[in-house]
């Protein structure tokens, strides 16, 4: 079905409800919450939803990249790996409704409009995990409930050919004080993508003995459902129990082919290869919450949570010569699963006009397991081994914190706070590649100071110094092997956890000026620096004839950086803003240039207006994101490089009367090719891969209706 049919079909029914609707056009008027940064003590940003919808998105990283100081990795238009200050890799915290998400969740699966509000917090608090030496990024989905609210919407999004439907549904109310909201969202992605890889090997003269060139080619579909339920009692003592639910349901399914030619040198041992994998996804989640008011304005608020992630698949590997004939096969089930329990409480109480107090708990249990068998298999179809990789881990996690939000005075507050988190990791592994077992405890102390101080004209400075950590993940301290299929080299080594890592532990320090212009104005400037002990890189080695790369604690850091954002509404209909970010970092074990940390982001801008006509229907609006690459050593030997990023995106938005609007949404309309090359040289020569992906523009357009 072409885009320009269904387009067709939502306009003809968007100016069906348009007639059909006699109610005359409402202007709604809502209130400026700029305020509230400007009164917070705490170093951080809220970007509300109707921020977040603005442009029409269909991911949430389409979001995030235009946000002061985030970075978005990968290939533009397709989404990545999300980081602060230009760290990702778990230098950045990413938090579902307060709460750390499970490793290998996908911020994909939530749509942007089931999203209340973006917390972005800059520096470390201690009701939070410190994990967080970068920041942390809370996404909180809607809870607000309004009586006979009754929502949906349906939307197209065409990428490289094919197209995303998407369906969403809202229906909320109250009854005194009891209330509950539904919101569902089920979507059809299919995806189309090429690229080419040019591999390369020198000798120490500099003469070529091997060039390949492989096309690739990769097209898959994903269908999702996800659906959040909520449910609120208000007792008659000012008491509120909340129950939130969050389900997501996605089975996706990928081919993957690659075609070699030899230029010089032999082929690889695969030339041909086709790939498929299949798999289904669950993630289930339940959080209980109860506040309870006490005497004097003290408060308790507890929270039970629990939550299961499940994935099983299927992946297939068939190798074939130069000519297409059959030369080897791999096939490998997996099926790794994560199931945790979470308990948090804070007791908030007010000492005076001046002190409120909070002191709390926050612990969480956690057991993964994983099941993975390979096989392999000849030419002929026999088997020629097979290997399984099972294995079961146990985390768990007791933090005990207290903290103190202090009005010194009129114009200075103070934020004091102290945090223990100890983690405790435990795995047992049933392989052959894997044998060792896995217990590892550690424990940080996590002090944290903020502070802001309102100068006569109104605007803010703001200082914070604290202490965070980055606790390695799980699958870096499984001393397990993760092969790649074909062509092992220094470019594409096979991965290796490691048992030994240490957490990294940070200082840091904060410092912004915000001077603020009335009317949601605003202009801040802001720095930070980072001195990380115990950085984990990535070493490359051989072991058994195999090229290998393993995470080890490598020596010190250096990480600093500027901030510069503006918010300007120009008149009351033309709004412009901007953000620039300029981030450093220096590795003490790495010689130079480009020792900096691996794949951060070195600097981002954004460069957006909206511009609302004067009959208040239409609004039209975009945004310019840059975000620089460039090279980085990852030791004296291996270097890496990544193509710049620039990326426009445009909107418009028709509000037909007060309960109908269209979207129309454009990203990534430049188009730009995407690079990024891996380099080995040591005195016997030099090996180098370069990868190159075109892309694509997306074009949305998304129908909203209230019932």
């Amino acid at each position: 079905m072409q885009l320009h049919h269904i387009a067709g079909g939502l306009l003809l029914v968007a100016a069906s409800a348009h007639a059909a609707d006699s109610e005359p056009q409402q202007v709604k008027v809502s209130g400026q919450r700029a305020d509230q940064r400007q009164r917070e003590t705490t170093t951080s940003i809220t970007v509300n939803h109707e921020d977040i919808v603005r442009q029409g998105d269909q991911t949430l990283a389409d979001v995030l990249k235009r946000l002061p100081g985030i970075s978005i990795t990968g290939v533009p238009g397709r989404g990545g790996t999300i980081s602060m200050r230009g760290l990702g890799n778990g230098y950045t915290q990413i938090m579902l409704n307060g709460e750390p998400v499970a490793a290998g969740f996908s911020l994909d699966t939530i749509e942007p409009e089931m999203i209340e509000r973006i917390d972005i917090m800059r520096s470390a608090t201690a009701e939070f995990s410190n994990q967080a030496v970068a920041g942390s990024i809370n996404i909180i989905l809607k809870k607000a409930i309004r009586r006979g609210q009754r929502t949906v919407s349906a939307s197209l999004a065409r990428h490289a050919g094919v197209d995303t439907p998407a369906l969403s549904a809202t229906l909320s109310d109250q009854d005194g004080g009891y209330s509950y909201s539904l919101a569902a969202t089920l979507t059809r992605n299919r995806s189309a993508a090429t690229f080419n890889d040019l591999e390369e090997l020198s000798n120490a003269g500099g003469t070529l003995i091997e060039q390949r060139r492989t096309a690739k080619e990769e097209s898959g579909r994903s269908d999702a459902l996800t659906v959040t339920p909520r449910l609120n009692w208000t007792f008659a003592g000012g008491d509120t129990l909340t129950w939130l639910g969050f389900a997501n349901l996605r089975r996706v399914d990928k081919m993957h082919s690659e075609d070699e030619t030899a230029l010089v040198g032999p082929h690889s041992e695969y030339p041909r290869s086709l790939q498929h994998f299949a798999a289904n996804f669950s993630m289930l989640r339940s959080d209980l919450n109860w506040t309870h008011l006490l005497e004097g304005g003290a408060k308790l608020e507890t929270k039970l949570g629990l939550s299961d992630n499940r994935r099983n698949g299927t992946f297939d590997f068939n190798g074939m010569d130069a000519d297409g004939k059959p030369a080897g096969r791999h096939h490998v089930d997996s099926g790794p699963s994560e199931t945790s329990v979470t308990a948090s409480g804070t007791y908030r109480h007010p000492v005076g006009e001046r002190h409120a107090i909070a002191l709390g708990w926050d612990a969480s249990h956690a057991v993964r397991n994983e099941d993975r068998s390979e096989t392999l298999f000849d030419a002929s179809g026999a088997q020629t081994g097979s290997n399984n990789a099972d294995y079961r881990a146990i985390v768990n996690r007791l933090a005990l914190f207290a903290q103190d939000e202090w009005q010194v005075t009129e114009r200075y507050s103070l934020y004091l706070g102290l945090r223990h988190e100890s983690l405790s990791t435990s795995s047992r592994a049933n392989a052959a590649n894997a044998p060792d077992a896995l217990d590892l405890r550690s424990q940080v102390w996590s002090p944290s100071l903020q502070s802001r101080y309102q100068l006569p004209n109104k605007d803010v400075l703001r200082l914070a110094l604290s202490r965070t950590y980055k606790a390695p993940p799980l699958a870096q301290l499984v001393p397990r092997r993760y092969t790649n299929d074909n062509n092992n080299n220094q470019t594409n080594p096979d991965e290796q956890g490691n048992p030994n890592l240490r957490p990294e532990l940070a200082w840091g320090l904060d410092a912004a000026y915000e001077h603020y212009l009335g009317a949601g104005a605003l202009l801040s400037a802001s720095t930070y620096m980072r001195r990380i002990r115990d950085v984990t890189l990535t070493r490359l080695f051989q072991q058994d004839g195999e090229w290998v790369e393993a995470p080890f604690n490598s020596g010190n850091a250096s990480v600093r950086g500027i901030e510069l954002e503006a918010k300007l509404p120009l008149s009351p209909r033309l709004d412009l803003r901007a953000n620039l970010t300029r981030n450093w970092s220096r590795l003490d074990s790495v010689p130079g240039p480009n020792n900096r940390l691996e794949n951060q982001v070195p600097f981002t801008a954004n460069l957006g207006a909206d511009y609302r006509l004067p009959d208040a229907a239409w609004t039209f609006g975009g945004n310019l994101n840059y975000q620089a690459g460039g090279p980085v050593r990852q030791s004296a030997l291996v270097q890496m490089n990544t193509s710049p990023k620039r990326e426009l995106d445009l909107y418009g938005l028709w509000k037909m009367d007060a309960k109908t609007q269209l979207r129309f949404s454009a990203s990534n309309l430049l188009r730009q090719q995407s690079s990024e090359s891996h380099e080995y040289v040591n005195e016997d020569g030099r090996r180098y891969r370069i990868s190159q992906t075109p892309t694509s523009a997306t074009l949305r357009i998304l129908l909203e209706h209230q019932l």
